[in-house]
């Protein structure tokens, strides 16, 4: 499934669902860098529905989180498990981009740059 982008409350979730693989890479980053050009001040990424992910997938996330710390933007991810937390932790992304349990979490948290 193409990842998608909706704007909730106080933030622009994009949700990936199914493999997060090569196959998604180039519409996923199409709309990152969409967030990044509307300057968005709050975006979660939702792995909820994600069974699988792999490096070119973490690598668009790795380039938001750059881009979201220099803009002072907001930025999470949520809903991580199985095996998608088995390759975030091998990669090692938790120890500086902030991950929350899940979507409703994110949503809920006030200030998103400082849960790790």
């Amino acid at each position: 499934m193409k990842p998608t982008a909706r704007t909730e409350s106080n933030a622009v979730v994009i949700e990936l669902e199914g493999d997060a693989d090569l196959a998604v890479v180039p519409e996923f980053q199409k709309l990152v860098r969409e967030q990044m050009k509307a300057n968005v001040k709050r975006l979660i990424i939702d792995f909820t529905k994600v069974t699988f992910v792999n490096t070119p997938v973490w690598a668009v996330v790795v380039e938001y989180f750059q881009h979201a710390s220099g803009a002072g933007t907001e930025f999470a991810l949520a809903g991580i498990q199985g095996r998608v937390e088995a390759s975030f932790k091998i990669v090692r992304l938790g120890d500086f981009i902030t991950h929350l349990p899940t979507l409703d979490e994110a949503l809920r948290a006030p200030d998103l740059t400082s849960r790790r």
